[in-house]
């Protein structure tokens, strides 16, 4: 079905159960941006005196142009970026855990999904580390097969498992569903409902930010400024914008 240019959810029989471990809360704030800039070289900036926080009940979607800055964001949240100016102010006992297509390549393709967790989480028991990885949908053979006959999607299937066995207070998650199907998107987008830490995404898969996301920010000319309605209202601005309203 459809409804607004987007693909709504077809109601089937669950094919794959994703599950995020509840962490509890920390007292706010949890991450700060306090009068932040930021620019690969001083005279070429991409964002000027930002601010805002985001807390273990923030939902929300990050939106804006291609080299916008969507994905430098992310990496000043995590401190794998630094401000040029201003302050990124963190819980001291904040996690944060982050997805993104890069995270396939620290993958060793040789290893099986169950000796990769293994080896990374050391001093775990066998049946751990199988309950970690099924809580993804990669149950059976698929655990112990070497990583290069898994599909991309089952590759990305173990790096959710790997990120979430870490407890994170919060995700950041950047195109998280490039190769997943439409079952597994569900699957993930229901996880992340269901589950009490803080959420930032990108993704141009506006059906799973309008399942999962509370809150749109826009990114675009060296700011960051929050979208007064759902992805639908913004995708529809994009059409006009775009000289393609009906």
């Amino acid at each position: 079905m459809e409804r607004g240019g987007l693909t709504e959810k077809v109601v089937r029989d669950k094919v794959l159960i994703f599950r995020f471990v509840d962490v509890g809360k920390l007292p706010p704030p949890v991450l700060q941006f306090v009068e932040v800039s930021f620019g690969y070289t001083p005279e070429n900036l991409i964002y000027k005196n930002i601010d805002f926080g985001v807390d273990l009940d923030s939902r929300v979607a990050l939106v804006g142009p291609n080299g916008a800055g969507k994905s430098t964001l992310l990496k000043l949240m995590t401190g794998d970026l630094h401000p040029t100016d201003g302050m990124v102010r963190r819980h001291n006992h904040l996690r944060i855990a982050q997805f993104h297509q890069h995270l396939a390549e620290k993958l060793n393709l040789d290893m099986s999904a169950l000796q990769y967790m293994m080896r990374e989480y050391p001093g775990n028991e066998e049946e751990k580390m199988r309950a970690a990885i099924g809580k993804f949908g990669l149950t059976g053979k698929a655990q112990v097969m070497p990583m290069n006959h898994l599909s991309d999607g089952q590759k990305a299937r173990v790096i959710f498992a790997w990120l979430a066995y870490r407890q994170p207070h919060m995700l950041l998650l950047d195109e998280p569903t490039n190769h997943l199907d439409i079952e597994t998107i569900d699957s993930l987008a229901e996880a992340l409902s269901e589950w009490d830490g803080g959420l930032v995404l990108v993704s141009h898969d506006f059906r799973l930010i309008n399942q999962v996301a509370q809150e749109i920010w826009v990114c675009e000319n060296q700011a960051v400024t929050r979208w007064e309605g759902d992805i639908m209202g913004f995708k529809e601005h994009l059409r006009r914008k775009a000289g393609l309203s009906d």
